[in-house]
Formats: C-alpha cells, structure tokens, sequence
C-alpha cells in the first residue's frame, strides 16, 4: 500500500473535531459506541499496520534540475526526528547534484530565525527547514522569498509562508496518532486509562495528538484520566516531573502517550521516579533510539516514518518547484509502520520504508548510477 491512497482509506476511520489539551486532572468522559467491535477493529488495525509496507517513490516526475544549491535547517540535530529526515536531504542533494549547507536550529524561534538569516548570508536557491513553524520565523521567510530563494518547510502544516509544506500530510501524522490509540486499546482489551502529554510547540503535531484522543473516545471502556501540554525545552526537566505528578494523580492509568520518541525517555524518567514500571509508554517517530528501547521494553510501540525518505521525498518536491510542477506528488509517499517489541526485535536500526527508495529517486531523476 502507498501515499495518500493508503493514508485516507485510513484517515477515513478517524472522527474529526477539534480538542483542547488542558491542565487540569479531572478525568475526561469515556468514550462511546460499542466497545467489542472498537476492539475488534483495533486489534485488525494493529495487526495490518505491523506487516510489511510495500510503498515506493512517485512514478512520474521531472528530471533532475542542474546545478542548486540548498541550505538545510533541522529544529534540532540533537534530536533524530529533526536530524534524520535532514541527513536524507542531504544525501539526496548530493545524489541529484547539488550543493548543500547544513545549519543546526536548535530547538528555539530565536536561533531558528537565526539560522534562516545566515542561511541567506549564503545566497542558495532554496531554503528547506525541518520540523520548523513558518510561522515562528515568517520574518526570515519572508525575506528569503523576496530574495527569490525558495522555502520548503518540511514536517509542517499547510502555509502560505513557504513554497511547499504539508510533507508529511497532515493525514500522514494523524494516521500516526490514530494507530497509536488502536495499540492501547487492543493492547489492554478497551480497558484504557490513558495519560496524554502534547507539545504545543509543533504545529504538525496537532493532527497526531488530535486523532489519537479522538480515537481513544470512540471506545466506550476507554478514558482520558489527564491531560497536560509541554514544549520541546520542558523535556529535561518539567517533563518528568510532570509524568511524576500525573501518575500519582492516577494510579491507575495504563498508558501513557506522548506526542514524539525523543520526548520518550523524559517520561520513563518520570514515572521511575515514583516506582512506576510495566506501562504502556506510546511515542512517535521511529527514531533509532526508540526502535532500541522497545527492544529493551522501556518503551511499548512507536508509529514510524521512513525519516531519512523524508529528506529524499523534500528534495524530490524542490526539484519539482524549480522545474515549475506541482509539489504535491513528492509528499504522497509517505507511509507510516506500527513497530512494537515483536516487531522492533527484527529490526536493525531505523525502518527503511519497505523499499529501495534511493535508487527510485536516483531512476526518477535520471541520475543512476
């Protein structure tokens, strides 16, 4: 199964609506419908969500434009979510031929916005962030499109800031979240009182954070005991505190969900904190660290992206702006895997996708070999 075929036929089952994320301990109402046949569904979800994704690389697609040069801005290279899909542009540049600069923007709107205005120090035809608001750093942007420089902002929301966003889809993240739901609930048999933390930092992350709720409140043995929000610089340390708190608030909660892996051990950092162990921790990603600490049974599952694909299907919609064609192709390949333990023990390292994506790009691109 591939692209936004695969995702919407999922993204079908998701119930829409908004919700807010709030502080406060009181428990959220369970949620409806019949909890048998929400189990049912689950359980199948899971199990068709673990096998083996066979996606691939657009089919169609101009052929490599000569002769860019590219800057590459990742939130963070200290986290793998925002380094790994960065470090696949950067391969790919190189493949199709291109120059390419790498700046770190760690973690905050300040050097973030630091970062874009060195990059246009550089003069580069293109600009891509990765896991960056454009709204954060729309003065910046700003700037760089006027200077005739292309933007791609890689895992965010549709915006008009930039050129190109949207890659992953927002179907893509909140399939992520929906899935992660539907391990809980087959997991503990629609019995789940689950404990949610989102970052409010990430605008992409909402349609993750946002599906999972939803689907949880389509199980009526299914319960929201707490909900809390955080930011990217909380992890070190109001984060485990945080988890901390909510645990002892309820004792019994089962899961735990969080909005991304590199947040993960923050929350095993919390709950070890007051004795707590043999929960179901949920994170999202696939970075390799969370593939290793399921194999541990640290963590529980993770809903994985191909991240270095990623770098490749952004490079593959710039290629396709400065060949004047429509961006949106490259970002319909993106497809999402559920790795639990059985999964994660067969594994090295992260998941690759289910394919040689590299040399689909390179035959796309007309630049094999």
């Amino acid at each position: 199964m591939r692209g936004r075929t695969w995702v919407a036929g999922m993204a079908v089952l998701l119930t829409t609506g908004a919700i807010t994320a709030c502080g406060g301990s009181e428990p959220e109402a369970r949620g409806g419908g019949d909890g048998a046949t929400v189990v049912v569904d689950a359980k199948a979800r899971v199990e068709a969500a673990k096998v083996d994704v066979k996606a691939k690389a657009p089919a169609d697609g101009p052929e490599a434009q000569a002769g860019k040069s590219v800057v590459l801005i990742p939130c963070s290279i200290a986290s793998e979510g925002c380094a790994a899909p960065a470090k696949g542009a950067e391969e790919a540049a190189k493949a199709i031929g291109w120059k390419t600069t790498m700046i770190d923007g760690k973690d905050t709107a300040a050097t973030q916005n630091a970062a874009v205005r060195q990059a246009l120090a550089l003069k580069p035809d293109a600009i891509i962030t990765f896991a960056i608001n454009p709204g954060e750093i729309q003065g910046a942007v700003a700037e760089a499109r006027r200077s005739g420089i292309k933007v791609v902002a890689s895992s965010a929301p549709p915006s008009e800031l930039v050129d190109f966003s949207d890659l992953p889809t927002e179907a893509t993240w909140a399939l992520g979240g929906s899935l992660l739901a539907d391990f809980a609930i087959a997991e503990h048999d629609g019995d789940v009182q689950a404990l949610v933390l989102h970052d409010t930092g990430f605008d992409v992350l909402a349609a993750r954070h946002r599906a999972f709720v939803d689907r949880l409140k389509q199980c009526s043995g299914c319960e929201i005991a707490e909900q809390q929000t955080f930011t990217f610089a909380d992890l070190a340390t109001s984060v485990p505190r945080m988890v901390q708190q909510m645990a002892q608030r309820h004792p019994q909660f089962n899961t735990v969900y969080i909005d991304y892996d590199y947040a993960v051990p923050a929350v095993l950092q919390g709950l070890r904190s007051v004795g707590v162990r043999d929960k179901t921790v949920l994170g999202s990603e696939g970075t390799s660290n969370a593939i290793a600490s399921i194999r541990k049974g640290e963590q529980t599952a993770t809903t994985a992206l191909a991240l270095p694909w990623i770098g490749w299907a952004n490079i593959d919609a710039l290629n396709r702006i400065f060949a004047g064609e429509d961006p949106r192709p490259a970002a319909d390949v993106v497809s999402v895997k559920l790795i639990d333990r059985s999964v994660a023990e067969k594994m090295d390292g992260m998941w690759d996708g289910g394919a040689d994506f590299r040399a689909e790009y390179r035959k796309l691109w007309g630049v094999e070999g």
